[in-house]
């Protein structure tokens, strides 16, 4: 249950994130705020499916959706709408994949990710390449987070 949790709130933070600061720019990096927890949820999400399964797990990515669309009007069909799609070819790239977990959870973001940043950014601040960039980059290098260190949230949050 807590990769779970961990999903739920790594979208509601992620959202807060945008809502209070918009795109921001570091160094030559363009993304919108919430970038920097969107990444933990494409492998949440895997760790949620291999928990609960590739069809239960569609419960979970349905409540994530909804909380999105709740949370923050002003940007919710941009994230709902990115959200969906992503998670949906993220999920399908999981689940027809075979190999190590890890693969799985590798490739299903690297197709998953950029396709999330593409719609999102087009759809809540306009055709910005350079913030889609900076948001590809920055979610790829969050989401991978859990594969280099994946037991330490488990140790945290015993």
């Amino acid at each position: 249950m807590i990769y779970v949790m961990l999903y739920l709130l790594s979208i509601i933070f992620a959202n807060l994130l945008v809502h209070w600061f918009g795109i921001v720019t570091i160094g030559w990096l363009m993304f919108p705020a919430g970038a920097v927890v969107v990444g933990l949820t494409f492998s949440f999400r895997d760790f949620v499916q291999r928990e609960y399964g590739k069809w239960n797990c569609w419960i979970w990515m349905v409540i994530a959706s909804i909380i999105t669309y709740l949370f923050n009007q002003e940007i919710a069909v941009a994230s709902v709408s990115a959200f969906l799609v992503s998670e949906s070819v993220d999920w399908l790239m999981f689940t027809i994949m075979k190999g190590s977990f890890n693969k799985r959870i590798i490739v299903s973001n690297l197709i998953g990710i950029p396709l999330d940043s593409i719609i999102f950014v087009w759809l809540a601040f306009g055709l910005n390449f350079q913030a889609i960039l900076g948001q590809t980059i920055i979610k790829i290098l969050s989401s991978f987070i859990l594969l280099i260190r994946p037991n330490i949230l488990k140790i945290a949050f015993k």
